[in-house]
């Protein structure tokens, strides 16, 4: 029996259309309460954008500024000698993301080539994503203060990491 395996589609495209966003772009999402998160897009594969979450919550319209020194959600792992970051993905349907008008593009970033994939979390909504955010940062702060007494260790846990792990400008 031959098995069917989910393959990639194109990444600028879902059902023959073109999509909004690319690897890279940093994501300005304002909520209901009118403050912004701010989200790098990781990956799209096939209809969903593979958001990574940042550890900001703005009253205004985050610059680029805020991506290029933030912190996303991940993890790092590894030893004394090579320590791996890997991101959090929170899955959006890219017709969501592209047809609403709380998502914005701020900028870009040049992303590594290849990134690792600590975890995946689906999300219909940008209130989805708020309520995942606020459960999760308070988890994160903790612990990557936990992890920052042992720099030299690769705790496998929520982290906050400096986004200049994952990008190439860093190399």
């Amino acid at each position: 029996m031959a098995s069917n395996k989910i393959r990639q589609t194109s990444p600028d495209k879902v059902n023959g259309k073109l999509v909004r966003y690319r690897i890279g772009d940093c994501l300005a999402i304002k909520g209901l309460d009118d403050k912004y998160m701010g989200a790098i897009v990781s990956e799209k594969f096939n209809a969903f954008y593979d958001l990574t979450l940042i550890d900001f919550l703005l009253d205004t319209s985050p610059s680029m500024k805020e991506f290029e020194n933030g912190k996303f959600f991940g993890t790092r792992f590894g030893s004394t000698e090579h320590i791996e970051y890997a991101t959090d993905r929170c899955m959006v349907r890219c017709k969501y993301v592209d047809n609403n008008s709380d998502f914005n593009l701020v900028g870009s970033l040049k992303l590594l080539t290849h990134i690792l994939k600590a975890s995946y979390h689906y999300h219909n909504t940008e209130i989805d994503l708020r309520n995942y955010y606020t459960e999760e940062l308070p988890i994160r702060i903790e612990k990557t203060r936990n992890a920052q007494k042992f720099p030299d260790l690769g705790f496998v846990s929520k982290h906050l990491i400096d986004v200049k792990a994952i990008t190439s400008d860093n190399l």
